[in-house]
């Protein structure tokens, strides 16, 4: 006997029709969940850029500064070696040594506080810094930061007239 195909019910055949709509709409929206979810990857991807570009021009600007800081402190020491130019420049009255609120200021400061300063003064980056004290480079920049709000300065320079002032180093060398 042979079997004969039969169609299947019309029942049948909407159920599955249905069901078949059902997994396309599914698949859609799987679809459009996919694009919402690489434009955020892009976004994010995009703020990424922007945010690795800002760090470059911040990193630029600290080694501009850097470098800056390091001519002067040269001038300075250049300064203070060379006799002559002491001589002819007059003397004002923050260049007086040791004045009281030069001692105040001193002593507010905590003792790492003045071996970093005095290290600054003597010329050390912050990395040589760093490996003498066996400290992190980011801990001597946050004393570096926290003497200069100490001290009312805002560069390199004001802390190592600052370290010379009160003798903390040599005036010559």
């Amino acid at each position: 006997m042979e079997k004969s195909f039969q169609y299947p019910a019309p029942k049948a055949r909407k159920t599955r029709l249905e069901q078949a709509e059902a997994r396309t709409e599914q698949a859609e929206t799987r679809t459009e969940q996919a694009k919402s979810r690489t434009d955020a990857a892009e976004t994010r991807a995009e703020k990424a850029e922007t945010r690795t570009e800002s760090a470059k021009m911040r990193t630029e600007q600290a080694e501009t500064r850097a470098e800056q800081a390091e001519t002067a402190l040269e001038r300075m020491v250049q300064e203070s070696a060379d006799p002559k130019q002491q001589e002819a420049k007059p003397v004002a009255a923050t260049d007086s040594p040791k004045t009281s609120a030069d001692s105040l200021a001193l002593e507010r400061l905590t003792p790492r506080q003045r071996e970093v300063l005095q290290l600054l003064a003597r010329g050390r980056n912050t990395k040589q810094i760093a490996d003498a004290l066996k400290l992190s480079p980011k801990t001597i920049e946050y004393h570096r930061t926290r003497l200069m709000n100490s001290l009312k300065t805002q560069d390199l320079t004001g802390l190592v007239r600052f370290a010379l002032r009160v003798g903390l180093v040599p005036a010559h060398g």
